[in-house]
């Protein structure tokens, strides 16, 4: 079990440094099918917003393909923190896919759109998590 567990996280660690050679698509683009077949977000909201840039940091805010985690990245590439926005969910039941449907930039933090309706504020800086509500 340890060795699993050991080879699980080397492989998320390289899964991850790839990703700092990702880039973020125009507003409005459309994903290439072998990203949207294989992102849960992209799978049940073809047009969520999975990965975000702030413009005075240079740092990217993208959604793991689980639909799940959120990580950020500094503008090298370095992983700046790696959370999972569903941990401070309450435990009941979300209106549709639940999975990351957008990100949008507020200041010095992000606003998470979870499922259709639930909210999740990240800041931007620590990646600490504080649940907003869902309408």
């Amino acid at each position: 079990m340890t060795r699993w567990r050991r080879h699980l996280n080397v492989l998320t660690a390289t899964a991850l440094l790839a990703l700092s050679t990702a880039w973020a698509a125009p507003e409005g683009a459309k994903a290439p099918p072998a990203i949207t077949n294989s992102h849960a977000s992209l799978k049940a909201y073809p047009s969520a917003i999975i990965s975000l840039k702030d413009p005075k940091t240079g740092n990217l805010f993208y959604a793991e393909s689980n639909g799940r985690r959120l990580v950020a990245f500094d503008k090298i590439g370095n992983i700046l923190w790696n959370v999972d926005v569903f941990e401070v969910l309450p435990n009941s039941p979300l209106g549709g896919a639940p999975v990351i449907r957008h990100l949008k930039l507020d200041q010095d933090h992000l606003t998470v759109t979870v499922a259709k309706h639930a909210y999740v504020e990240v800041k931007t800086d620590s990646g600490k998590l504080r649940y907003l509500g869902a309408d």
